[in-house]
């Protein structure tokens, strides 16, 4: 714990900042990513139910890599079927991922005693009001 104290007092405030938005924008391409990834397992589910109701031995196409290729719904369902279930299992193990870059960000906001300036009083709210929506990262920094 002594090295921790001894890094944080190394650190200066911009180095700091650098270091906090750094995770912040971590842990936003981690949002970013399960959304992306959600919005295939929609358009996995939608082609799913569709072909649910369709003869296996018709003819279908497939985009694979670029390349049109063309299969059967016997061949194609299975496989689709396939994607959205390791969609969902690498969603799941990006949202731990998230969570543990959650925490990282609250123990670096701890440490280094960050503070946003919407986390003090209200007055302080109103007089901040005024204020452009840019210059907020430079009040990241309160107690540093």
């Amino acid at each position: 714990m002594a090295t921790s104290s001894a890094t944080a007092k190394a650190l200066s405030k911009e180095q700091i900042v650098a270091g906090f938005n750094e995770l912040r924008q971590q842990q936003r391409m981690l949002a970013s990513r399960i959304s992306e990834i959600e919005m295939d397992m929609k358009e996995h589910d939608l082609v799913i139910e569709v072909l649910k109701g369709v003869d296996a031995s018709r003819k279908c196409f497939r985009m694979i890599g670029g390349v049109l290729v063309e299969r059967t719904v016997g061949v194609v369902l299975p496989g689709l079927i396939s994607n959205r279930e390791k969609m969902k299992e690498y969603t799941e193990s990006i949202r731990s991922s998230l969570e543990a870059k959650g925490k990282e960000l609250n123990q670096f906001r701890e440490t280094h005693g960050i503070q946003f300036k919407a986390d003090d009083s209200k007055e302080e709210k109103r007089s901040d009001s005024s204020q452009k929506p840019g210059d907020r990262q430079a009040n990241i920094l309160a107690n540093v």
